[in-house]
């Protein structure tokens, strides 16, 4: 007899069976998640006289009912499902084969990942394998997916049902204490007992017992209820082994930066980035011959702007990726680190020196020392190497001042250090800093600024004081931006 016919004929009997309990006239139950069926047993009654009233087998009785080998108790009820593993609306029309060639399925509405995979014998994991660019929330009405028919192997699942187990109250028990002695909910605890009123030392109750069992299953019997059951708590927990079994060996980076590309003359800070983004193509270039690890580069231009960011942050690819490298808008980045920390994806901070997230958010690293700290040991090496100066400030007109430079003067304040100003417009002269500079006096000059523009007003007159006034002993304090200034200054 062929599977399919099997299959028929079971479910023919079990529906049958199901019409008699209703045409008996059993009443049912709900206990749990599930309905159940109950029978009262009367006195001298035996299980094989059950059995044989209630057209079922002795064995499927005790399953469900496991005290009922140490004797039956008048009054006590019986416990059967109201459904079994195989119903008739779960047999379709497969035909088939092993080895079929992949096909692409539209999902139509109402189907799910376990219906589709049932429907062509196919593998849940297969289809998920074969559509790794869907999580399983997008398998949705009128997307198309990669199936391979027939695919399907035997395999192992659980089913998690009732049984009804003995119990025998001692004395100062009640429903509310046996429920919470056993991790039973107080309304299922009743509902199994309906004509015990009060538990009573000495009287029999049952128990509605949880346990778990295995099962070898076939995609072409299995019940749809029960594959949804095993699978769909799992379906996320599968795809996200498949990613990273497919990536294992792999480096997938992100650059979400703000190239604004879309504007015919981007701003300075834009070609910032995309200078960066030109040294890091060059240190990617230097990993060929050091890496085994295969390192892909997917590059996104936020546009500077938040809502581009949110909707670049919802593309499924985002979740695939190791490590993203943000940018220095506090909105955007705070953004980004978050989207890090709920998927466990590495967040590189390259940028922005104010933003703390690094110290609450394990998915976030500091590249650059922050502003508080790098202030904080910078003052304290001051202090040692210059206490007995004096200051002169650099101060550029219309321009803002660096946090770092306002926390630097706050703190000469506060230490009662001789300080000077020299405001500054245009380029500097020699002699109007020379004016400042008071014979056999060390001096520290402190710039406002990291710009270039201010470092080309006044590295001239500075090296030209260094060089005649041998009277004073000068010290430039400089910031990590002149690094970038050394094809131009390195001489000076």
């Amino acid at each position: 007899m062929s599977i399919k016919r099997q299959a028929l004929v079971a479910a023919s009997l079990l529906f049958c069976v199901m019409i008699m309990y209703a045409q008996r006239g059993l009443p049912s139950k709900q206990i749990g998640d599930t309905r159940y069926y109950y029978y009262e047993i009367k006195n001298k009654e035996t299980l094989y006289g059950i059995a044989q009233q209630l057209g079922v087998s002795q064995d499927l009785i005790i399953a469900y009912n496991p005290w009922v080998t140490s004797g039956l108790e008048k009054k006590q009820l019986i416990f059967l499902p109201t459904t079994s593993s195989i119903t008739t609306n779960d047999i379709g029309e497969i035909s088939i084969t092993q080895n079929s060639d992949p096909i692409t399925h539209t999902i139509k509405q109402g189907e799910t990942i376990s219906s589709i995979a049932k429907h062509y014998n196919a593998s849940v994991e297969g289809i998920l394998k074969s559509n790794l660019g869907l999580r399983p929330e997008q398998y949705v009405a009128g997307e198309k997916i990669r199936i391979l028919p027939g695919s399907a192997m035997p395999f192992v699942y659980e089913k998690t049902s009732i049984r009804f187990v003995r119990y025998v109250p001692v004395d100062g028990e009640n429903y509310t204490s046996i429920a919470r002695k056993f991790n039973i909910f107080i309304a299922d605890l009743q509902a199994s007992n309906p004509n015990t009123k009060k538990v009573k030392k000495g009287k029999m109750i049952v128990l509605p017992e949880k346990y778990t069992e295995k099962f070898t299953g076939d995609m072409r019997t299995i019940n749809l209820a029960d594959l949804e059951s095993f699978y769909e708590p799992r379906l996320n927990d599968i795809y996200d082994k498949l990613v990273a079994d497919k990536h294992n060996g792999e480096l997938n980076i992100g650059l979400i930066l703000p190239f604004q590309l879309h504007k015919s003359n981007p701003p300075k800070q834009a070609y910032l980035y995309t200078d960066f983004y030109k040294g890091f193509l060059i240190a990617l270039d230097s990993l060929k011959t050091t890496s085994t690890r295969k390192i892909n580069v997917k590059v996104y231009d936020t546009q500077h702007n938040l809502n581009v960011t949110d909707s670049l942050l919802r593309l499924p690819e985002m979740r695939y990726l190791s490590v993203i490298i943000a940018p220095s808008e506090p909105q955007q980045l705070a953004r980004i680190n978050n989207f890090g920390r709920e998927n466990n994806i590495d967040v590189l901070n390259c940028f922005s020196t104010k933003n703390e997230d690094y110290q609450s958010n394990p998915n976030v690293y500091q590249v650059n020392i922050p502003t508080k700290n790098l202030t904080e040991n910078f003052l304290k090496w001051f202090d040692e190497q210059f206490a007995d100066c004096s200051v002169i400030y650099l101060d550029e007109l219309g321009t803002d001042g660096m946090d770092i430079f306002s926390n630097i003067r706050n703190h000469i304040a506060s230490n009662n250090m001789h300080a000077s100003t020299i405001s500054i417009s245009g380029d500097l002269s020699f002699d109007r800093l020379s004016r400042e500079m008071n014979p056999g006096t060390r001096y520290v000059f402190i710039p406002s600024s990291s710009s270039k523009d201010l470092l080309k007003k006044i590295i001239k007159p500075l090296k030209q004081a260094k060089e005649e006034r041998f009277d004073c002993d000068m010290v430039l304090i400089g910031y990590p931006e002149y690094t970038l200034y050394l094809k131009d200054y390195q001489n000076d």
